[in-house]
Order: C-alpha cells, then structure tokens, then sequence
C-alpha cells in the first residue's frame, strides 16, 4: 500500500512538472509575441548580382521602399565587397509592403516583395549591364484577336498580346538620340481608343507614326505587351497591314465565326478555338522573318444602315455648334413669321 502511494505521488510530481513547464512555455511564447508586436522590428538582408558578368555588385546603392497605410517610406544601404546589402532594426508593422530596387548603368532594376512579414530568406536584386542594340529581341508569339464588330459604327474591335523576349544577358536601353530604335508597334490608320498594358519596369508608351513606341527598357526574358483599340472601316472589304521589326516565331489571329478573313501570302490551316466558351475561328503561322510584312483581308464585313449612321451623326454632333445652329434656326423662323405678319398687316 506504502509503495503504491509512493508510486502515486511520483506520478502526480512529474504530472505536475510536465503542467509547470508547459505553463512556462507558452507564457514565454505569449509575453515575447506581445513584446515582438510592440517592436516590430526587422531585419531585410539580401545580395545583389552582375547577371551579365555573374559576379558581385559591390559598394552599389540599393533602396528598401516600404509602404504601410498609404505612406511611404525609404531607406538606402551599399553593398559589401560580395554584394551583400542589410537593412536593420526596421520598425514597421507587419502587414507593411516592401520592395527593393537599384540603379545601374542607368537602368532601374526592382523587385516587389510584399509583406515584410513574409522576408525569412535573402534577397537576390540580379542587374545587367545594357546596350542600344536590339539584336538580341525578338517576338515569341503575337496573338491578335478580332474580339466583335459594331455593325451600328462600321467599327471592328481588336485586341493584342505581345511576347518580347531579350534572349541575351544585357538589358536593352533605347538610345536617346535615335527614337526610331525604340520598340515600335505598327497600328491602322484609322484606329481609335487606343490602351495599352504591360509587365516591363518603368516604361511608358508614346504614340507615333502610325503606331505606338515602348519608352524603356528591355530586361533579359519574356516580357508581355497587351493593347487594345478600335478600327474603323468604310467598305464590305478591309485590309489589315502588319510590318514586323523583330523576328516573330508565332502569329495567331483569332476571330469571330461570322468574319471571313483570309491571308493570301501564306499557307495556313484554320481550326475552331475557344475563349470563355465562345467558339473562334483560329489561324496560326509560325517563323517570320524580321521586316517581313503581313496581310490580313476581311470581306463581307456588315454595314451600317441609314438609321445607324444618322443615329452616330446625331450622337457625335458638337453640342456648343448645335446649340448655335438651333438658336440661328429659330432667329430665322421668327425673322420669317415676322415678315409675314407685317405684309398682312399692310394688306
């Protein structure tokens, strides 16, 4: 019976223990998270790589960007000697957002890096060096896409994705001197509406001749190109031109069932698609050769009716010029009726 106690309390003892440890320890975990949301305090740590050379980037200026409640805040640090960079005792809340960016060789290299919180491993910011030679850029794939037609406005819409690929290890950098070696994108003549869309860095789209121009740089990789707009057409026939300024692996021209489109330059096969389950008609060529010009033809294409057109004519008519053209009309009309009224007087 004596052992059996003794057995009893031994248990309850190393019970009780096992209870006051455990207490411990989550009073330690509670106490140091209240201490840790008080402080917020963060580390950010990262190295920063010559892509182009493979090699470390040092005593180079990186900038942390850190953004919390529509506020924004900076902080700058240099690289070592192996291109290491460290941002300490950073005191933020942890649903601020970061991002990391550098300048170099004139070019502006970034990553977003989303919540601070979130930054348990090193950074990688990889730059390279850059040239005004396009050489290296071509075109992946266009994929052109004739959405719908408004028979109302004899308008065609049209929207197109662009893959550019910089297949080398050095940024492109338009020169400044020469705006007809920027990236160029030939458009109708008679388009409108245009919005263009991209994942490139910094730059900012210019409308020229016949087109648009990509104001920035060409990192190493893919990058996408998306821009929409509008064509106006006049006849049942229309001729859609295409001049190419980079090689171009892929074309697909995608459109509705009820166009009939045809490209007599080229030998293709033309199969069903489908986009959010709307059935397409798809046409895909492959390998064009840098300058090479494409032509697209559409026939049959609806018309506007003479209710359409006077409808559009009424819509798009100047309000200030119309007012003026009402208020001459009535100045008229009441001249007329005055005249009439006096010669009847006389009689």
């Amino acid at each position: 019976m004596n052992n059996y106690l003794k057995m009893l309390i031994q248990i309850n003892k190393k019970f009780y223990y096992l209870l006051l440890l455990l207490l411990i320890f989550f009073t330690i975990l509670f106490f140091s998270d209240i201490i840790y949301a008080e402080n917020n305090q963060w580390d950010i740590k990262g190295q920063l790589i010559n892509g182009t050379t493979n090699s470390y980037v040092k005593d180079h200026m990186v900038i942390l960007h850190i953004s919390n409640d529509g506020e924004m805040k900076e902080y700058s640090a240099k690289s070592d000697n192996f291109g290491y960079f460290h941002f300490k005792s950073l005191n933020h809340s942890n649903d601020s957002i970061i991002g990391i960016s550098s300048i170099f060789e004139g070019v502006l290299y970034g990553k977003d890096l989303g919540l601070i919180s979130n930054q348990n491993d090193e950074i990688l910011l990889t730059v390279y060096k850059s040239s005004d030679s396009s050489e290296n850029l071509t075109l992946s794939n266009s994929t052109i896409m004739f959405t719908s037609v408004d028979k109302s406005k004899n308008l065609m819409w049209v929207m197109e994705l662009i893959k550019v690929v910089n297949n080398s290890k050095i940024t492109f950098k338009p020169p400044l001197d020469n705006p007809m070696e920027m990236i160029r994108f030939g458009l109708p003549v008679n388009y409108e509406d245009l919005i263009i869309d991209s994942d490139l860095l910094g730059v900012e789209f210019i409308v020229i001749d016949k087109g648009f121009g990509v104001l920035g740089n060409v990192y190493p990789g893919e990058h996408q190109i998306l821009f929409t707009y509008g064509i106006k057409y006049d006849d049942e026939e229309y001729i859609y031109n295409r001049n190419l300024q980079f090689d171009l692996n892929n074309l697909r021209i995608i459109t509705e069932g009820n166009l009939n489109v045809k490209l007599p330059d080229f030998t293709y096969d033309q199969n069903d698609t489908y986009v959010n389950e709307i059935k397409y008609n798809l046409i895909e060529i492959n390998n064009f050769k840098k300058e090479e010009k494409i032509r697209i033809i559409f026939s049959d294409l609806p018309q506007a009716t003479i209710f359409d057109k006077s409808k559009n004519y009424i819509q798009n008519f100047d309000r200030g010029w119309g007012m003026f053209v009402l208020f001459f009309i009535i100045l008229i009309i009441s001249f007329a009726i005055f005249l009439v009224g006096k010669s009847r007087k006389k009689n």
